[in-house]
């Protein structure tokens, strides 16, 4: 470790290579099981990580490989955590929909031929909600907070939570309802 920590301040080459061979698989493997993060992604922030080591890993002293090594999980964590957090704050696209894309969703109907039943009823079901109803729904399936769905709807931060389990309620009650009688 001391050899290693000499070429990280050196900023030698040789010692991302090291620290890719030593820690890069290990973190690599952690952000894909553990934050189900796609391997591009995870890719990126280790390389992200092992080269910001590089930079601040002169500037500190380690008694032990495990504290350096605790350093360096650290630092990957960190970059796991803004990672997401500029996944988050990233603005929701919003996609009006006009006569001519719903008639080319009807046509991509026909063609596929019958349609599953569940998606079927679960279309008319969602529908018939009004919009900001089906703005929670969607939104919240994608891991939204009920503050930021909040600000969509224009309701009530602390009855957010009550919409939602009343709408998943009654969306599946009209869609069993629908199943059953087709």
């Amino acid at each position: 470790m001391i050899g290693l920590l000499k070429e990280i301040k050196k900023k030698d080459k040789n010692a991302v290579t090291i620290l890719y061979n030593n820690y890069g698989r290990k973190l690599y493997g952690f952000a894909v099981a553990k934050w189900n993060l796609d391997e591009d992604e995870a890719w990126e922030l280790v390389y992200q990580t092992l080269y910001k080591i590089m930079n601040v890993a002169g500037d500190y002293k380690f008694e032990t490989e495990k504290k350096f090594a605790g350093f360096i999980f650290t630092v990957f964590v960190n970059n796991l955590r803004n990672h997401y957090q500029k996944k988050k704050n990233s603005p929701v696209e919003t996609i009006e929909l006009t006569e001519k894309h719903e008639r080319s969703l009807h046509q991509q109907e026909e063609i596929k031929g019958p349609v599953n039943k569940h998606m079927a009823c679960l279309e008319i079901a969602l529908k018939q909600l009004e919009d900001w109803k089906r703005i929670l729904l969607l939104m919240r399936a994608q891991d939204f907070s009920y503050e930021e769905i909040a600000a969509y709807v224009s309701k009530p931060v602390d009855q957010m939570k009550v919409y939602y389990m009343r709408l998943k309620k009654q969306i599946t009650g009209e869609v069993n309802e629908c199943i059953d009688k087709k």
